[in-house]
């Protein structure tokens, strides 16, 4: 049990437990139980990459700046509404082993999408092999990630050091993997929300032997939150007003998680007076994860559950990789017929750049949508978001030409009011390195002894003037 302040009230354990997850979900927001060593004071700050596919157009992403602040363009608009959380890093590169030439093949192993995509977390280029990628073969990324690297050098005291998760990403390949535990160790994302809830907070206990009746058994298992009712007042009695609210938010967050992801088939509306009991689940997960139109319920409930295991505690270093890299996922829920990446290299005319924008739009709203998750979240003096960085990138810049000179980079969030936001963020006229991007990340989660990351021929040392 940890240490607490003396005018804290002790709390035992089996006060939040019949089901696992009720106590993952609020001992670490409270502040009567912190983790040990970490400041009452002081959230710990959490680093998440929000990855995209198939690039951007210049001149409908950027923001202009002014006196009043950032202008945003289509692309970008539906980030507006957190404008002061936003920086905007206009003028990142990748480094000289990545761009190459910055031809169709670069000379180089892999196609731009390809060499971005491995390198966008570890600045390095492929390795040689057999991988397919638009005009080019390649083999897996050549370094360590530094989610991976981060994890090594701070080990938080999380239940997962890292936690990957993805969105109909389906290609196992170079395309589908920005995380990499070293040289040829590609880590894949988990891609079914319902495998994602029962890892996090999932409270079966298999036979150590193996059962092979274990998807049944998860399917039928006994809700987390089989709480009773005067055991919910007992706790929340013991509280103050803070706690208590970030224990009822969170309850009911991750409750509405649980009834997506296991509906119980025949059930009616009634019997749950309290809100927080429920009958054992006994339907399963009715999301094809095969199917491109199921692409907005899967994304919700991925990012529903990032959230939630951010909140918990149950990890600070979280990727989130919407498709993958050359993305030919088709978006019939936005009228379209034809797939992302021949959309996003259309030039020949309007057409193309309509539907474009129209993909291009929805994920800058799905961003918008993780965005107010986590600012919804209280903490400290202010939001989840205010102590998360949130890395949105793509794995090439202008989607017409594969370039990888110019990245759609995007920081949200405070990281614990380290940065300086509201703004763009300007260097094209003296383009900086992602590697720098990367050692920047670094010290925004706590590890400043990183002075260099990545290849050789980038740069070292952070970005300047990030900082307030």
């Amino acid at each position: 049990m940890n240490r607490m302040n003396s005018k804290m009230t002790r709390l035992n354990r089996r006060d939040w437990l019949r089901g696992a997850l009720a106590g993952a979900a609020a001992l670490p927001l409270l502040d009567a139980h912190r983790a040990e060593g970490q400041a009452a004071d002081k959230p710990p700050v959490r680093l998440v990459v929000f990855a995209t596919p198939n690039g951007t157009r210049n001149t409908l992403f950027w923001p202009t700046q002014g006196a009043g602040g950032m202008t945003f363009p289509e692309y970008t608009k539906p980030l507006e509404p957190f404008a002061e959380k936003l920086l905007f890093l206009n003028g990142i590169r990748h480094c000289q082993a990545v761009v190459g030439d910055n031809g169709f093949n670069g000379g180089l192993n892999g196609s731009e999408h390809a060499r971005g995509m491995g390198g966008l977390l570890t600045a390095r280029p492929l390795g040689t092999g057999s991988f397919k990628s638009f005009m080019a073969t390649s083999g897996w990324g050549s370094g360590i990630s530094l989610d991976q690297h981060l994890a090594n050098i701070l080990d938080p005291a999380t239940k997962f050091k890292t936690l990957e998760l993805g969105v109909q990403v389906r290609d196992a390949q170079v395309r589908g993997r920005i995380c990499y535990k070293g040289a040829d160790q590609p880590i894949p994302p988990r891609e079914d929300p319902k495998d994602v809830f029962a890892a996090l907070f999932g409270d079966l206990n298999p036979d150590p032997a193996g059962d092979p009746q274990l998807d049944k058994l998860r399917a039928q298992r006994k809700s987390i939150f089989d709480l009773t009712t005067s055991e919910i007042k007992r706790l929340q009695a013991r509280l103050g007003a803070d706690d208590r609210a970030k224990l009822e938010q969170q309850i009911t967050a991750i409750r509405d998680i649980e009834v997506r992801l296991t509906a119980q088939s025949g059930s009616g509306g009634g019997g749950n007076n309290s809100g927080l009991n429920c009958a054992p689940p006994t339907g399963n997960l009715d999301i094809d994860l095969s199917s491109d139109a199921t692409l907005p319920e899967t994304g919700r409930l991925q990012m529903d559950l990032a959230t939630a295991a951010l909140a918990c505690d149950q990890t600070r270093i979280l990727t989130l990789q919407w498709n993958y890299a050359e993305s030919e996922h088709l978006f019939p829920f936005l009228g379209l017929s034809r797939n992302h990446h021949a959309i996003s290299h259309d030039w020949q005319g309007t057409t193309g750049f309509t539907e474009y924008g129209k993909i291009h739009v929805w994920f800058a709203e799905q961003l918008a949508y993780f965005l107010e998750k986590l600012d919804s979240v209280p903490e400290g003096d202010g939001t989840l978001l205010d102590n998360t960085v949130v890395f949105w990138g793509s794995e090439i810049g202008e989607s017409t030409s594969h370039d990888l000179t110019r990245m759609p980079y995007v920081l949200a969030g405070k990281a614990g009011g380290q940065l300086r936001t509201g703004r763009v963020w300007d260097s094209v006229s003296s383009p900086k390195d992602n590697n720098q991007l990367l050692v920047s990340l670094a010290h925004l989660m706590g590890a400043e002894q990183v002075t260099s990351f990545g290849d050789p021929s980038g740069a070292t040392g952070p970005l300047p003037d990030l900082l307030v």
